[in-house]
């Protein structure tokens, strides 16, 4: 009767256990990439991340791949800053010239080259094709601001701005061609001037819409056409100093939905999607940010999906891609990093407790059925 109740004891146990057990299984692992002070801005399908160094408060751009971490220089200046790059490693940013200036660049092959084209141009984008998208100063009879562009082998195209606006600037490109980007919404509302989150395709640009607020932007576009960003916000119902708020949308077949926060009262930016619809971004308030990822309908703190031992904390998620890897900015001891975050295997071996118990379970039942005069049946094989 004892062993028969201690049997059972260790049974339940082991079934409270496994469930609590199997709930810590991290989803993501999480790998630093460089130095104190770097930022990761975006990731390939290759699992390269690029961003950018700080050392001697300047800021440099990186590549990291199954290299390890590179430098992939400036255009003559101290600094430099990646700002994407697409599946065959080619990397778009913005790097200082020796006079000072800051320019566009197309770093392939190992060699970095200014965008030519158009008047002191930024890069923020780049399609598989090569398509580089971003902002250039233009001078029309209407305005002189900056208009989003495209570049391709040094065929350059401005597209312009909204109807009802100003200038525009570029920040992401799909492999359809579609670019997404922010448009100011009325003329010449310096220096504090409104914008929208805006489309481009087949040569239109359309204005999603906004929520009131003065600042919206749409960060990135799938291959799918599917949009993700931030709204302006007229204020936040328990923080109304917060100055500028956003909210996080998704825009998916012509219709805006708002996304929402990891709790009330914060503001959220969605920065990019994947090809499955997962969405990555940060939301917080006053400098205590999260990282998130936007699922299934449903907005998660990604620190609930890393080992809560690690120390780690996911501040921000910058870009996910179609493998699920995400590029992120994290925080451990004081010391805040680019990393990024792959997916742990997707059949993780049993927790060691859960195996013991269920090892000490498995031979104490077989104790009992010998004490009962089970025998385990001798299979024989035929003839």
């Amino acid at each position: 009767m004892r062993r028969t109740r201690y049997l059972q004891s260790l049974l339940a146990a082991a079934a409270l256990a496994a469930p609590l057990l199997a709930a810590a299984d991290p989803r993501y692992a999480v790998t630093a990439l460089a130095g104190a002070g770097s930022m990761a801005r975006d990731i390939n399908n290759l699992g390269q991340v690029v961003g950018m160094t700080y050392s001697g408060d300047v800021y440099r751009a990186f590549v990291h791949g199954d290299g390890g971490l590179t430098d992939i220089g400036t255009l003559g200046g101290a600094g430099s800053w990646a700002n994407a790059i697409n599946d065959l490693g080619q990397i778009v940013g913005n790097a200082q010239t020796a006079d000072g200036g800051s320019y566009g660049f197309l770093y392939s092959g190992g060699t970095m080259s200014a965008l030519t084209g158009g008047r002191y141009m930024q890069a923020n984008g780049i399609n598989n094709g090569g398509t580089i998208v971003g902002a250039m100063y233009v001078t029309t009879p209407e305005d002189s601001y900056y208009h989003a562009f495209t570049w391709t082998n040094g065929s350059v195209t401005d597209l312009g701005t909204l109807s009802y606006g100003d200038g525009s600037r570029a920040y992401a490109i799909n492999n359809q061609g579609d670019v997404v980007g922010a448009a100011a919404n009325v003329f010449h509302g310096e220096p504090n001037r409104p914008e929208d989150p805006f489309i481009y395709r087949d040569g239109v640009m359309t204005g999603l819409g906004n929520l009131g607020g003065p600042w919206s932007a749409a960060l990135s576009v799938n291959d799918l056409g599917q949009v993700v960003g931030y709204l302006g916000v007229d204020s936040i119902p328990g923080n109304p100093g917060e100055l500028y708020p956003t909210s996080a949308f998704l825009y998916v077949d012509g219709k805006m939905e708002v996304i929402g926060d990891l709790a009330p009262n914060r503001v959220s930016l969605a920065k990019d999607i994947n090809n499955l619809g997962q969405v990555v971004g940060s939301v917080g308030l006053n400098g205590d940010y999260h990282a998130f990822l936007f699922e299934d309908g449903a907005m998660t703190d990604l620190n609930t999906l890393i080992d809560p031992a690690s120390g780690w904390t996911i501040t921000d998620a910058a870009a996910i891609n179609d493998l699920q890897q995400i590029a992120a900015q994290a925080c451990r001891g004081g010391v805040c990093q680019a990393v990024r975050l792959d997916l742990v295997s997707a059949v993780p071996e049993p927790p060691v407790f859960a195996l013991l118990a269920a090892g000490l379970a498995l031979g104490l039942a077989r104790g009992e059925w010998r004490i009962r005069g089970f025998r385990r049946p001798v299979r024989r094989r035929r003839g």
